[in-house]
């Protein structure tokens, strides 16, 4: 990791005070052994964000954010694991464990981050010029865009010279033609020696990462040059699909109105912030990315997304794929997705400069649909449902988007509604979705071990990494349960060990602390020191560090209670095991509604009235670990499984 070592994460770790890095941002009153103040993550009154120095992290009551120094600096700032470590090094003189080769390239990074941010400034200046920046600024007066709108987003101008900016950087910041090149400032000519810039006569555009570094531009022409917009290439500290566009200055708003706005061009984020929408981000002229929608999601408490694209056929794609990314890496989360049509199919900078646009935007981001009703009306738009074979057609086009609905009762009110529109009967209507959902289900259908099966349909149920919710609870309950006791003491560790070892756990955070105990082994002093080495080791995964507060909590519980740990493992086995067999049972009955000979039916009936009476009976008389493996080599026995905990 660049120099970040275990070994550097512990160093960093024990030299870092938690408790001064926070009271740098919170005001924290003592309370007890810990420290409590305002979550500076969410607005309250009354403070439950509390900070335990002796245990070395935050955890916040009301919002539920917690982790350690490095999460806490990393949410603060926005900078990611790599640069909040370097960054605590650096303040308390622990030395990076670096290569030749990585520290010259982290070192040709700053190099990169430093140029863009000396070009950045040299356009500025000369939008701002009286001569050289008068074209830029008149069009900007012509767009409605005001000084201080165009000061926040850094816009400047690129003059209609071959080596302007070249010459600039070369002599103000001693750059070499390559090193520029690659920052891709400049281009190489095809047919000579030399460089030439790459922006000319162009109102200049930059792109700043979400910590506000310069990392490229856009250019807008000012000439009657054929290339509308010129980007910069992808560079060592720039690709696109990684960042949007305002994101940097929108940040606070989406936190404060908890939603985003989503648009396409720099103009549209750009016209929305001067109309005071100022939650806006744009996608940089590609489609939404799996790490742009991590970025979106992150900073809403809601989860609201608009999406506000142009209405022609490339903008609708673009929102279904928009939708269908943030759907990817919302699933379980509750994503408030909508989508923004825009009056008289114009895109949003067009609507806002128009007569009362400003009122128009508004009322359309008000009444924007949510996603799932916007994916109706549109594969209805061409519908003639003024014919049977229209009508049908227009049944199988909607019939697919219905299924995706999980909720039962939205998805009646859903059919009701569209089987008038479609002019069918609500009940066929019905009977081709359940039948649609049906084969989904047959098609994703695939015996499997515990774990990883177990993980899948939870996800399914989109209760995966979401504490509190169906049986999911019980099973987050269990896993914690179980990393508790290898950190409450060496006894319990080693009553505990063999059992988590043999445990396929089904939270991806758990999973991941659960190697880290895995990587340390059993050579520790004491707990306290094998606490420290987890936390070094699940630092990187913010997830998994987040978990890991949770369970460090749940050790200080089990020492209060003095609860056997004998008694705390078989609970939290039996919890598990009796989610494996619910499992198995749901996996049976799948199987019924696929078409299979009357023998195999018969037989599979058989199998899941077997598993109901080991339901019903033997997990609740189950006295000992011995009892519960014998369980689960029963039930693998009935479905063909691979025990997953049999030793």
């Amino acid at each position: 990791m660049k120099g970040v070592t275990t070994e550097v994460i512990a160093e960093v770790r024990h030299r870092a005070s938690i408790l001064e890095v926070i009271s740098e941002t919170v005001v924290l009153k003592k309370a007890g052994k810990d420290y409590k103040g305002l979550c500076p993550f969410h607005n309250e009154k009354s403070g439950s964000f509390y900070v335990s120095p002796e245990k070395g992290f935050f955890k916040c009551f009301g919002c539920n954010e917690k982790g350690d120094v490095f999460a806490f600096l990393q949410k603060v700032k926005g900078t990611d694991f790599i640069d909040t470590v370097r960054y605590l090094a650096g303040r308390y003189g622990v030395r990076l464990v670096e290569t030749a080769e990585e520290k010259q390239h982290y070192d040709r990074r700053s190099q990169f981050f430093a140029l863009n941010e000396a070009a950045c400034n040299y356009f500025t200046q000369l939008l701002n010029d009286p001569t050289e920046g008068a074209t830029a600024r008149k069009y900007l007066e012509g767009r409605g865009i005001s000084e201080e709108i165009a000061e926040r987003f850094k816009l400047g101008f690129a003059p209609n010279s071959w080596d302007g900016l070249l010459r600039y950087l070369t002599t103000t910041m001693k750059a070499s033609e390559a090193t520029l090149e690659e920052a891709g400032l400049v281009r190489r000519r095809a047919e000579s020696t030399g460089v030439y810039d790459l922006f000319r006569n162009r109102l200049m555009v930059p792109i700043l990462d979400d910590q506000g570094r310069v990392v490229a531009f856009g250019g807008r022409t000012l000439g009657d040059d054929q290339v509308k917009y010129l980007n910069s290439p992808e560079t060592p500290i720039y690709v696109k699909g990684q960042h949007l566009y305002g994101f940097n200055v929108a940040k606070e708003a989406i936190k404060s109105k908890d939603s985003v706005i989503v648009v396409e061009g720099y103009f549209d984020a750009i016209s929305l912030h001067q109309f005071g929408f100022d939650n806006a981000v744009a996608t940089l002229g590609t489609a939404l990315t799996e790490q742009q929608a991590k970025m979106l999601v992150r900073y809403t408490e809601s989860k609201r997304v608009y999406l506000s694209f142009d209405s022609d056929q490339a903008g609708i794609k673009a929102v279904a794929g928009g939708a269908e990314t943030l759907n990817q890496i919302a699933e379980g989360v509750g994503l408030d997705l909508r989508v923004i049509r825009v009056p008289g199919g114009k895109d949003p900078d067009e609507c806002l400069r128009a007569e009362g646009g400003k009122e128009a935007f508004t009322r359309a981001m008000k009444n924007a649909p949510p996603m799932i009703d916007y994916e109706l009306r549109q594969a209805l738009q061409d519908a003639d449902t003024t014919t049977h074979t229209g009508r049908l057609e227009a049944a199988m086009k909607i019939v697919p988007i219905l299924a995706q609905i999980k909720n039962p009762m939205v998805r009646t009110e859903y059919i009701r509604t569209f089987a008038t529109e479609v002019g069918g009967k609500e009940e066929e209507l019905t009977h081709l979705v359940r039948e649609q959902i049906k084969a989904k289900s047959r098609q994703s259908f695939r015996p499997e071990g515990f774990g990883e099966s177990a993980t899948k349909t939870m996800k399914n149920r989109g209760t995966v990494s979401v504490p509190g919710s169906g049986g999911l609870a019980g099973v987050l309950e269990a896993e914690r349960n179980l990393l508790a006791l290898l950190l409450t003491s060496r006894e319990d560790y080693q009553q505990a060990y063999p059992v988590v070892s043999s445990v396929p756990f089904n939270v991806p955070a758990h999973r991941a602390i659960k190697d880290a105990f895995d990587g340390v082994g059993d050579q520790f002093p004491t707990v306290e020191d094998l606490k420290s080495r987890i936390m070094d080791r699940v630092a990187p995964d913010a997830a998994a560090a987040s978990a890991l507060v949770d369970v460090i909590i749940k050790v200080d519980e089990f020492r209060k209670q003095d609860r056997p740990a004998e008694i705390v493992i078989k609970d939290s086995f039996a919890r598990l095991i009796k989610e494996y067999l619910e499992l198995q049972n749901r996996q049976m009955r799948a199987k019924l509604a696929s078409q299979l000979p009357e023998n195999e039916l018969v037989d599979l009936q058989a199998k899941i009235s077997e598993l109901r009476k080991l339901q019903d009976s033997f997990l609740l008389n189950a006295n000992s670990l011995d009892e519960l493996n014998e369980l689960v080599v029963k039930i693998d026995a009935i479905t063909g499984g691979i025990g997953a905990f049999a030793k």
